[in-house]
């Protein structure tokens, strides 16, 4: 049974439509990467999830209830939050959750110490949440969002604001998870951040999807990477490019050649390159392939980002 099934969602507000017959499946256990620039529509199909606004046309079923009509989900074991999770700044991180666990009752409050040290928080539990960095407040809004043992798990943005130790801890902790049973949906407008650690993308173009299917297919559609390459002999390296089938180099425009080739002719190159007394001096990958897609999905240039046309509130949903 589908941890998300959502079939032909519409939403509009007042003349913009915000997402136009747009489906989603999340399987258990799987972790599923939303992906789209800022405006795709990400936020407002993330709250629609969580039943904090309703489709104008569509259906949504959750483990395979039905989502009806606005209030609590059918659910209690969907979590996560939308935006920015949001705290009392003047109480410590384990205040915030203790008061969390004390309003969802159960066998929550059991399990404050737990989550804090999953996510990385137990050495800070005792700070006040004014004092968190942006990346502090993210990983607490994971913690809040894993008192209740959730069986999915929603996430919008959770490695935003996160330093790259941080966001490893972060993907490892989500493929934990996985691996546990917990299905994962993960939002993101940065492919890079989170495409080592998913199963299947859905990805969003303003308020459409353009693309829905496995890692797997996305990787055998994907296009080349780019590459930064210095060499010793730029020149020279250029013309062993131009005999070499699937490689397409030019010169930057900050020194050294913009490379775009595959894995497979990456490696003959860099030998062809020694063969032809060409030093490499610096290799750089600046685009991946899945990054390459996202790009050509999306419409979007590598390092565009644009501002976040969703129309939702920060808010921290547990349900």
């Amino acid at each position: 049974m589908a941890a998300v099934d959502a079939r032909g969602l519409v939403k509009r507000f007042e003349t913009t439509v915000a997402l136009d017959e747009v489906d989603l499946l999340v399987e258990e256990g799987e972790v599923h990467g939303l992906l789209g620039p800022n405006g795709a529509g990400k936020t407002t199909l993330l709250r629609l999830l969580f039943g904090l606004i309703m489709p104008d046309a569509g259906t949504i079923a959750l483990f395979g209830k039905r989502v009806e009509g606005p209030g609590p989900l059918p659910l209690d074991d969907v979590a996560g939050f939308v935006e920015d999770p949001t705290f009392y700044p003047y109480l410590s991180g384990r205040a915030n959750l203790e008061l969390l666990a004390e309003l969802d009752g159960g066998a929550a409050a059991k399990r404050v110490g737990a989550v804090l040290d999953q996510v990385g928080l137990a050495d800070r539990s005792g700070d006040r949440v004014s004092g968190y960095s942006t990346g502090m407040r993210q990983r607490l809004g994971i913690a809040s969002a894993l008192l209740r043992a959730p069986k999915l798990l929603l996430l919008d943005e959770p490695t935003s604001g996160l330093d790259p130790a941080g966001a490893r801890e972060i993907r490892a902790l989500v493929r934990e998870l996985c691996a546990e049973g917990v299905g994962v949906l993960l939002s993101s407008h940065q492919i890079g951040e989170i495409e080592d650690v998913c199963d299947g993308f859905t990805v969003l173009r303003r308020g459409k999807m353009v693309w829905h299917g496995t890692a797997a297919e996305l990787r055998e559609q994907a296009p080349s990477s780019a590459y930064l390459l210095m060499t010793s002999d730029d020149q020279r390296a250029l013309r062993v490019a131009a005999t070499h089938a699937g490689a397409v180099a030019m010169p930057a425009p900050n020194g050294g050649l913009s490379l775009t080739i595959d894995d497979e002719g990456l490696d003959a190159y860099m030998l062809a390159l020694g063969h032809a007394d060409v030093a490499v001096r610096r290799l750089e990958l600046v685009v991946s392939p899945l990054e390459s897609m996202f790009f050509a999905l999306t419409g979007e240039r590598a390092g565009e980002r644009g501002a976040d046309a969703d129309a939702a509130d920060s808010v921290v949903a547990t349900r």
